[in-house]
C-alpha cells in the first residue's frame, strides 16, 4: 500500500468521516432522514472514486439513502442534460464543471442557487473556507450554483527512470517538451514519447496552456476571438506536433481515460494531464510505474507558465423534491472533514483549511507526492481559470477548437487554416453574448 494511504486509512477515515457527518446539517432537517433516498449522477472522474466508498459513511448516520449513477463523462453530462430537460425529479445531485456549463446552465434555469443553502449552513461548514479561486468557479453572475470537491488542472507526469537512464531533465518551457520528446523517441521507438488528449471536446482543458502560454487570451477586450494572433497559431502547432510527431496512435480519441491507463501500464514516458489522475498512475493495483512517477507544473510557453486550473462542482437539480436531503449531501461531501479524507484519494482540497492541515502536508511524504504538491500549489498560485471561451455556448465553442486543432493533428490541415477556420467558427458564437 502507498505509504500516504497506510497514513490516512482506516481509523484516520474513520475519525475523520466521524467529526464530517453531524456537521450535516440543513435548513429544514425535520423533512429529511428516515427512509429517505436521493440520487446522484457523476461522472468516472477522480472524485467520484474517492467520494463512493465514503457515502455508507452518511447513509448510516443521517438515513438517507443515497443511489449514485456513474457513467462516462459525456455520457454523464448526456444524461444529466435529459433529466434536466425533461424537469425530472429523478435526479437530486450531479457533478458539474460550471467552467465549462455554468453560463449555459444558469441561463436555462438548470442550478438551484445555494447561496441561502450556505447562508444557513453550520458553523462547523465554513462556508468562508474555499479558496477564492475555487467558490468563484462555482458561481454565475455572483449567484453560487455549486460547492467546490477539488482542485485540479494540467502537469506533466514523467518516469524518472526513464529520464534518469537516459540522463534527462524535466522540461521547463513547451520548447524543450518538444526536444524532449524527440529524444525519447530516438532512444526507444517502443516507448510512446508523450501521450495527452486529442478529443475535441476534451482537448481544450491541456491545449489552452499553450495558448495563454504565449501571452493570448481566448478573446480580446471586445469578446472576439484571438486566433489570427501569432501565437495562437504557434500553440496550435506546438500542441499538433506533440500528438502527431510524439503522441500514442489514435490519439485524436484521447482524453484523461485513455492517457492515465497509457502511462500507468509504463507505455508512455511522458503524460500532459490533470493534477486529478494521480492516483491512477502511482496507485499499485492499477499501476506498473507507481514508483517511477515525477510531477511537474505545466512547461512555460514564449511569455510564461499558464496552466489551466479549474475545479469540479456538486449541484443541485433545481426539479429535486428532496432538497433538504440534497443540501445534506452536498454540504457532507463538501465539509472540512470529508475533504480531508479524500485527500487519501490525491483529491487536491478546494479548502484553505485542508490544505494546510498537517493531517494532510505530512502525508506528503514521497518526492512524487511532494512534487505533485509544488504543482497543485502553483495552479492555484498561477492557473487561468478560463478553460474556453466563456459564454452560454462554451461546449459548442470548444468543441470548434477540439475540431480544428485536432485536424491539424491528423494532418489534413495546417496551423495557419486551423487558426483561420477557429476565427471563424468562434465569432458568430461570441457575437450573441
Amino acid at each position: 500500500m502507498h505509504p500516504r494511504r497506510k497514513l490516512i486509512a482506516g481509523t484516520a477515515v474513520a475519525s475523520a468521516l466521524a467529526l464530517a457527518l453531524p456537521a450535516c446539517g440543513s435548513p429544514s432537517d425535520a423533512t429529511s432522514g428516515g427512509a429517505d433516498s436521493i440520487t446522484v449522477i457523476m461522472s468516472n472522474h477522480p472524485f467520484q472514486r474517492g467520494v463512493e466508498p465514503l457515502i455508507a459513511e452518511f447513509e448510516e448516520e443521517t438515513g438517507i439513502e443515497v443511489n449514485v449513477e456513474t457513467f462516462a463523462e459525456q455520457q454523464a453530462r448526456d444524461k444529466i442534460q435529459l433529466n434536466l430537460q425533461s424537469q425530472s425529479a429523478a435526479m437530486d445531485v450531479y457533478m458539474t464543471l460550471p467552467s465549462r456549463e455554468g453560463p449555459l446552465f444558469a441561463e436555462s434555469g438548470y442550478y438551484e442557487p445555494l447561496d441561502d443553502y450556505l447562508a444557513d449552513a453550520s458553523e462547523d461548514y465554513q462556508a468562508d473556507d474555499f479558496g477564492s479561486g475555487a467558490i468563484d468557479g462555482m458561481k454565475v453572475d455572483g449567484t453560487t450554483y455549486a460547492v467546490p470537491v477539488n482542485v485540479e488542472g494540467p502537469v506533466l507526469y514523467y518516469r524518472t527512470d526513464l529520464f534518469e537512464e537516459w540522463d534527462l531533465t524535466p522540461p521547463a518551457t513547451v520548447d524543450e517538451l518538444i526536444d524532449t520528446a524527440g529524444t525519447i523517441a530516438e532512444r526507444d521507438p517502443e516507448i510512446t514519447p508523450i501521450t495527452l488528449r486529442g478529443q475535441a471536446p476534451a482537448l481544450p482543458f491541456t491545449f489552452g496552456p499553450f495558448v495563454h502560454g504565449n501571452g493570448v487570451e481566448w478573446t480580446d477586450d471586445d469578446g472576439a476571438p484571438n486566433f489570427d494572433e501569432p501565437g495562437a497559431v504557434e500553440a496550435i502547432e506546438q500542441y499538433a506536433t506533440l500528438a502527431r510527431e510524439y503522441g500514442p496512435p489514435g490519439v485524436i480519441n484521447y482524453t484523461f481515460t485513455e492517457s492515465s491507463a497509457l502511462f500507468a501500464q509504463g507505455k508512455a514516458a511522458m503524460m500532459l494531464e490533470s493534477s486529478n489522475e494521480l492516483n491512477s498512475v502511482v496507485d499499485e493495483s492499477n499501476s506498473t510505474v507507481g514508483e517511477q512517477v515525477g510531477v511537474v507544473s505545466m512547461p512555460a510557453g514564449s511569455d510564461r507558465s499558464s496552466p489551466t486550473v479549474l475545479s469540479w462542482g456538486l449541484a443541485m437539480s433545481p426539479h429535486s423534491d428532496k432538497k433538504d436531503d440534497a443540501w445534506r449531501f452536498l454540504e457532507w461531501a463538501s465539509n472540512p472533514q470529508t475533504q480531508l479524507a479524500l485527500t487519501e484519494a490525491d483529491i487536491a482540497p478546494p479548502r484553505t483549511s485542508v490544505a494546510e492541515d498537517p493531517a494532510y502536508t505530512d502525508t506528503l511524504d514521497t518526492p512524487t507526492l511532494q512534487a505533485w504538491h509544488e504543482a497543485v500549489v502553483d495552479l492555484q498560485e498561477n492557473g487561468h481559470v478560463e478553460v474556453g471561451p466563456v459564454g452560454s455556448d462554451a461546449p459548442t465553442m470548444r468543441q470548434v477548437i477540439g475540431d480544428a486543432v485536432g485536424e491539424v493533428i491528423l494532418g489534413d490541415i495546417t496551423a495557419e487554416e486551423a487558426a483561420a477556420e477557429i476565427q471563424a467558427g468562434l465569432e458568430p458564437l461570441l457575437a450573441e453574448e
